[in-house]
């Protein structure tokens, strides 16, 4: 029996997400934050994870955390969904929107999985490719957008894996040309000089904002994420999404955190002046080329080719980063994410000797 014959072509002509899962002694390769969460803070979750009935179903879907966030935002309680982590909820917002020949237009690069779900899910998918600089070009985005009269537009902000970010004002012209929908990730907005568009979604009905406390939050390991948009358009959005996604300890965990929400601006702060330190010594190094990011992560690209220089660096160094060379525009380069002072001192040290340069 051939068992494909069961499943769509658009399954068929995919593969399975993945990331390098090499063991190294640095681990700079997820945008992951280098900073767990506090003991004491850990051991009053685990308490409270006793305390929990294991064999009761959480909520359907979470209310706690949308309440929370309905204060923090100032917006109605309707507009938030909460999730197991935001790539559940890229999930559903296409599963929401996407059907055979729906037009979906990416800009690239970005993100692969907005475009697979997308491709699975029989989207006519249209890619607008960035400049030299890497950031979108934003002229023609608004120039294809004006021409949907339905469909979705994904957009990262900061984008992953350029680290760039659209324009101040470029979210709220865009949802004033189309009458498709605009989602638009904000996964690493705390690390971005740019305000995040949330407010917009108060009245723009088209957007729809995905945020995770995987980076800024420490809590990658757990799980939590949540979307926002304007409560007519959350009403539509839940009746696809899987319920029972957030559990009890995650979302304890959540609240927990936004509590102390000035230990983890503080973390913050220190990720992205390391960030400018890490920069500022690759660019010192000859025929190294760094990319200006407004995330925790940047591009940099060197003389040496990028898959050769990963490999030394993880068989040399045990210095694991992220090649992204199958990106579209993006053959020559490698993306790093901020470490701790350590790790990212002994980073730059461990390119320097690869690369020859000690």
């Amino acid at each position: 029996m051939d068992v494909k014959s069961n499943f769509r072509k658009s399954v068929l002509d995919i593969s399975a997400y993945s990331v390098s899962g090499h063991p190294a002694k640095i681990k700079l390769n997820q945008n992951e934050s280098p900073f767990d969460i506090p003991d004491d803070l850990k051991r009053e979750i685990i308490e409270e994870f006793v305390r929990i009935h294991w064999n009761r179903y959480p909520d359907v879907f979470s209310k706690t955390l949308p309440e929370r966030f309905a204060q923090m935002y100032d917006l109605p309680v309707d507009s938030f969904i909460a999730s197991n982590g935001s790539n559940e909820l890229i999930y559903t917002v296409e599963m929401a929107i996407v059907e055979q020949g729906t037009q979906v237009l990416i800009p690239q690069p970005t993100f692969y999985l907005f475009e697979k779900v997308a491709r699975v899910l029989g989207a006519d998918v249209r890619k607008l490719f960035a400049g030299p600089s890497l950031k979108f070009d934003e002229e023609d985005i608004l120039r294809t957008a004006r021409a949907m009269s339905s469909g979705l537009i994904i957009l990262g902000s900061p984008n992953n894996p350029t680290g760039q970010s659209v324009s101040d004002g470029f979210i709220a012209e865009l949802l004033k040309s189309t009458k498709a929908m605009v989602l638009v990730d904000e996964a690493y907005i705390e690390f971005s000089p740019k305000e995040s568009v949330i407010a917009l979604t108060r009245t723009a009905k088209n957007l729809i904002v995905l945020r995770t406390f995987s980076k800024a939050y420490s809590l990658a390991g757990l799980r939590v994420g949540y979307l926002v948009a304007h409560p007519d358009t959350a009403y539509e959005v839940l009746k696809v999404k899987i319920p029972f996604t957030v559990n009890p300890l995650s979302e304890f965990t959540a609240l927990k955190l936004l509590e102390d929400r000035r230990l983890f601006a503080e973390r913050v702060d220190f990720l992205k002046r390391q960030k400018v330190i890490m920069a500022d010594a690759l660019r010192k190094i000859p025929g190294v080329d760094v990319v200006d990011s407004d995330a925790n992560f940047f591009l940099f690209s060197t003389a040496m080719p990028a898959t050769l220089l990963f490999e030394q660096l993880l068989e040399k160094k045990s210095v694991l980063i992220r090649d992204v060379t199958s990106y579209p525009m993006l053959d020559h380069y490698l993306r790093v994410n901020v470490g701790s002072g350590e790790e990212s001192r002994y980073f730059v040290e461990s390119v320097k000797s690869c690369l020859g340069k000690s």
